[in-house]
């Protein structure tokens, strides 16, 4: 031994040769030792396990069974019970054998003579005189034949509405009211009563009764009630009165756009009633450009 070990550091240790050998020979010797009697505890464990099983083997044939023990009964499903079972198989052969036999027993000469026909065919039943106007025989000559169609846009039905409906209008006209006046005088508060009366009658170009008015024929068929033929054009319409400046405007002159292109009728404060354009209805709404002029008509 050449130092002591302490914490940090191994012992330096200095061992001949014979010491070393000595050390393996022993230690050789204790593993051979170990393993002789591992061995031998296992043959020991294995004997003990044969004579285990030979010993519960002849006792297992000589020892009675408890006479108090009772044996646990298999649940059996419901679907699973003979009872069960047999229901159903009755069913289903019940109803496999009135298919089979329907054909046979429809077409049975006694059936039908039981039911009064006849004759089996159809043709015939259609054709009897104690046979029903509708039956089917009937029904299945009628043939179903694949048409065409178009898709029809909601605003394109309305639109075909209204024309139904002015095509069809029965009404007084513009020429019985020139005929026949309502009103005597021409006053502002009287054109705007019957300029009101037709609000939310709808747009049709060309229109010139309350089923459906223009921008024109509106101002024509109004004016036509005080005896006052104008023509149904705005063009002709700009030049029937006298022009005013807009601060003189007076409620019942007519708008007219610059471009003589929509007119309608002077409500006052920046209104005007007027048919806007297809699609729409006559309505009192705001003048909605500067490019206007007022022109007054002069009853004679």
């Amino acid at each position: 031994m050449a130092l002591q070990g302490n914490g940090r550091h191994r012992a330096d240790v200095e061992i001949n040769v014979l010491e070393s050998f000595e050390l393996r020979s022993r230690r050789s010797i204790r593993e051979a030792e170990k393993a002789r009697l591992s061995r031998a505890e296992r043959r020991a464990a294995k004997k003990a396990a044969k004579q285990d099983a030979a010993f519960f083997a002849a006792n297992q044939t000589t020892q009675p069974v408890a006479q108090n023990v009772i044996r646990a009964q298999r649940k059996i499903r419901w679907f699973a019970r003979r009872q069960v079972r047999n229901a159903v198989t009755m069913a289903i052969s019940s109803g496999l054998f009135a298919t089979f036999s329907l054909p046979a027993y429809a077409f049975n000469p006694d059936v039908v003579a039981m039911a009064r026909f006849t004759t089996t065919s159809s043709q015939e039943l259609a054709d009897g005189a104690d046979t029903q106007n509708l039956t089917v025989a009937a029904m299945n000559t009628v043939k179903f034949v694949r048409g065409t169609y178009q898709d029809a846009k909601a605003s394109e039905i309305e639109r075909e509405a209204t024309l139904t409906n002015y095509r069809t209008y029965t009404g007084p006209t513009a020429a019985d009211y020139l005929a026949n006046p309502k009103y005597s005088g021409l006053d502002p508060a009287t054109i705007l009563a019957v300029a009101a009366k037709y609000v939310g009658t709808p747009y049709v170009f060309g229109g010139s009764t309350p089923a459906g008015f223009d921008c024109s024929g509106y101002i024509a068929f109004v004016f036509s009630q005080f005896g006052i033929a104008l023509p149904h054009s705005v063009h002709a319409q700009n030049r029937m009165g006298m022009l005013v400046k807009p601060e003189d405007a007076l409620p019942g002159d007519l708008v007219v756009f610059n471009d003589l292109s929509h007119d309608g009728i002077y409500a006052g404060n920046g209104n005007f009633y007027h048919a806007p354009r297809r699609g729409d209805t006559v309505k009192l709404a705001p003048i909605f450009t500067p490019n206007v002029h007022f022109v007054r008509i002069v009853s004679n």
